[in-house]
């Protein structure tokens, strides 16, 4: 029984739970709003701020969390926010109104912003060099698992169960993980004893809140307005953050360039990547004529091949150098573009979806072991943190540069086959292009 006594395979089991939970709730929730909606009153505009709220929760919390694990302990704040998440969840299945819910979905963003902050942290912190590339496989393994289960087995859960056990499935998997943390031994604070910059917090918090709100709706002169004022204000952390003592985030960091340019990659690859679903999804309804159910079969491909590959990739990035299997990923990813650009034909974008799936695990994992492995250990927790948050800006600006492109060319909301195939050319063109970029600060940045 040596393997159970070891820290490193509770650890493991630990970011695996931890990396299925989030990434299931955030992706089987989508599929149970109709039914969430009927029951509890609420009209379009209030169900998306279901997944909104969460969302713009971890997106602002990440750093100050990561901040505050890197000074207080990384076991700590995790297992704090495993304990907050699943109790939230619980909370969240007994709703009886719109504003019950959405509260409790803020204080699972809470949770959700101190899990994934740490959880590259600790894998760092566990597991030794020749070893990281492989547990973060992994990781992204339980991820992926976690969005590939997210709409099936949501879908089952909501139709036999009702929306509610989508919330009540997660407090065993919390209590379970929550366990295996507590049977670590050790804690990792290497920032010990510096301050914790609550300033910083709220206007890093602010700047976030007004930018990505703003942004998602940019051409009214009230989104452009607050998209003004959050980057003015995201200005005014800086240099308020250049001159603080004990800084929330170290600005220093960004003049590492294999941190910088590796995580400018990262949210590249997620600006591209996360919007391809979207424009899929409509475009085999639409034009192929296909179910939702066989939509999301097909779709689902990408997140199944990237949890089978994730361990191969992560042994890989061990043996081999990082930045060279991050580009191959990358230019496979590429491949996947240019098949979406220019054929519209079913089995060729399942053979885009493939090499999506393979060029993701191929990229990310080695990427993530390029910009964690650029800083020092008590930076780990921000750096983590900063990581995650590099791609969920990427997936939310990738959003809405979709949207601004649907208001262009999809004029007065009608679906035709031309202008839609139009806006998925110029899309994925773009997509090539930034990834090109992406592809030459990996193989630079060193």
């Amino acid at each position: 029984m040596r393997i159970i006594e070891d820290p490193r395979s509770y650890a493991l089991v630990m970011v695996i739970l931890a990396s299925f939970l989030t990434p299931f709730v955030a992706s089987s929730i989508n599929v149970a709003l109709p039914s969430l909606g009927s029951e509890l009153g609420m009209g379009p505009f209030m169900l998306s701020w279901v997944p909104t709220v969460y969302l713009l929760a971890v997106a602002v919390l990440l750093i100050p969390m990561g901040r505050l694990a890197d000074i207080y302990g990384r076991k700590k704040i995790f297992q704090f926010g495993i304990i907050l998440f699943t109790v939230s969840s619980v909370f969240a299945g007994f709703s009886i109104s719109p504003e019950m819910l959405l509260f409790f979905r803020v204080i699972q963003g809470i949770g959700g912003a101190m899990i994934f902050s740490n959880v590259s942290a600790i894998i760092f912190s566990v597991f030794p060099p020749v070893d990281r590339g492989y547990a973060l496989g992994w990781s992204a393994t339980g991820t992926y698992f976690g969005l590939f289960f997210g709409p099936t087995l949501g879908g089952f859960l909501t139709q036999y169960f009702g929306w509610r056990s989508i919330f009540y499935f997660n407090v065993p998997l919390g209590v379970l993980c929550a366990y295996a943390t507590g049977r670590i031994g050790f804690e990792w604070r290497e920032a010990e004893g510096e301050k914790f910059d609550l300033r910083g917090v709220f206007l890093m918090a602010i700047s976030l809140v007004f930018v990505l709100v703003g942004f998602s709706s940019i051409l009214s002169i009230y989104g452009f307005s607050l998209f003004v004022v959050g980057m003015f204000l995201l200005y005014f952390f800086y240099r308020y953050e250049c001159g603080c003592d004990s800084p929330l985030f170290d600005f220093d960091l960004f003049k590492n360039r294999t941190f910088t340019w590796n995580g400018f990659t990262t949210f590249i690859s997620y600006f591209a990547g996360y919007p391809v679903v979207f424009l899929l999804s409509l475009y085999l309804q639409y034009f192929h004529g296909l179910d939702p159910w066989m939509t999301g079969i097909i779709l689902s491909i990408q997140a199944f091949l990237i949890a089978l590959a994730s361990p191969v990739a992560g042994k890989f990035s061990d043996n081999k150098s990082p930045r060279i299997i991050a580009a191959v990923g990358l230019f496979i990813i590429i491949l996947a573009m240019v098949i979406f650009s220019f054929s519209g034909f079913l089995y060729w974008i399942i053979l885009g979806l493939v090499f999506m799936g393979v060029g993701f695990a191929f990229f990310s994992i080695p990427n993530s072991k390029l910009v964690m492995g650029a800083v020092e250990k008590r930076f780990l927790g921000v750096a983590s943190a900063t990581l995650v948050t590099f791609r969920v800006l990427g997936q939310l600006i990738g959003m809405a540069l979709i949207v601004l492109l649907v208001d262009v060319y999809l004029v007065g909301g009608s679906v035709a086959v031309g202008p839609f195939r139009a806006l998925m050319t110029v899309s994925f063109i773009l997509f090539i292009l930034l990834l090109l970029v992406g592809l030459v600060l990996t193989l630079k940045a060193r």
